[in-house]
């Protein structure tokens, strides 16, 4: 039975508060390390652990540290919260507060047990062609057309909204069937950049659709485009190519980028929403998984364009 930890609605609004202060540069990057730290978890489940416990090394449910480590939580222990869909809230506890509930000769120590999850992001790898073609295989279901160009070394990757019918996506809807479409978005790729170059460029231009700094197509369900100032998007967009590729343990320039601006700068650009980085940061995540293949319903252009999904309503009778 779940104990009660009296969480009241002045403790969350003091949670979001938290979150919402999160604007300095050292506290910025804690965030973003504690989404690396914390891959089992949404980024910003993450926020939310190290926002309420700054430096956590590992968090997991009551029932997870019984099941996986055969751990206990101790007296008195004070849980941090999480949201989880379809529920208000769930609470964790840091492996400070568990104990090992057998004692045998080979019990594990706090250490062993982080060194056991660290040992398969020890060592940073070029990403896979597998992996890169995995991504580039769910753009369709979001109206995004692919073009391989020649461009100098500067230039991996740029998205554009298309204001002609200049591009023909094929979108698959079912077992060996697919349906022609308009794409609405162009997506640039330089055919002379390296592979993770092209990856996470992909990522940072998936960035800028997902923190709504692109307008959306005629036709579609209108989203708030955000008008922000170029460095404001480019921090976005940075942050989010950075945090996908530290996931998979891809090394990748963005990485550069954002040490460069939090050591100079003492706060992060004005306008940055970090909500937003958390956010289109998971949606583009959920496309990177080589075990999560999206389908049509998943993407944006379903979600928006009333004239697809009735297309692929006729497609189906």
């Amino acid at each position: 039975m779940q104990p009660n930890y009296n969480i009241t609605e002045s403790n969350l609004d003091a949670l979001w508060r938290n979150v919402k202060e999160y604007r300095q540069s050292i506290n910025f990057k804690a965030v973003m390390d504690a989404c690396i730290r914390f891959r089992h978890l949404a980024p910003y489940n993450a926020m939310l652990v190290e926002t309420q416990r700054p430096g956590a090394k590992y968090v997991l449910s009551e029932k997870e540290w019984r099941r996986k480590y055969d751990r206990g939580i101790k007296p008195n222990a004070r849980p941090v919260i999480v949201l989880v869909p379809f529920g208000p809230v769930d609470f964790l506890f840091e492996i400070n507060d568990t104990y090992p509930l057998k004692s045998t000769l080979f019990w594990k120590t706090d250490e062993d047990i982080l060194e056991e999850l660290a040992a398969p992001y020890k060592t940073k790898h070029d990403v896979s062609g597998q992996q890169l073609l995995h991504l580039m295989d769910q753009l369709c279901f979001h109206g995004i057309a692919i073009e391989s160009f020649v461009a100098g070394a500067s230039f991996a990757a740029k998205i554009e909204l298309l204001q002609t019918n200049s591009h023909v996506i094929r979108i698959p809807y079912g077992r060996d069937c697919c349906i022609e479409w308009q794409a609405e978005y162009l997506l640039s790729v330089n055919s002379k950049a390296k592979r993770g170059e092209t990856f996470g460029s992909i990522c940072h231009e998936l960035g800028h659709l997902y923190c709504q700094h692109l307008l959306y197509p005629r036709g579609w369900k209108p989203w708030k485009v955000r008008i922000l100032p170029h460095a404001a998007k480019e921090f976005e967009a940075e942050s989010i190519s950075w945090l996908i590729c530290e996931l998979l343990g891809i090394g990748n320039p963005s990485e550069q980028y954002l040490c460069n601006y939090l050591n100079k700068n003492n706060e992060i650009p004005t306008d940055v929403s970090i909500e937003h980085i958390l956010s289109a940061t998971k949606d583009i995540w959920n496309m990177c998984m080589l075990n999560n293949r999206i389908n049509y319903r998943d993407g944006l252009l379903f979600k928006h364009n009333e004239q697809f999904k009735e297309a692929i309503k006729q497609a189906k009778d």
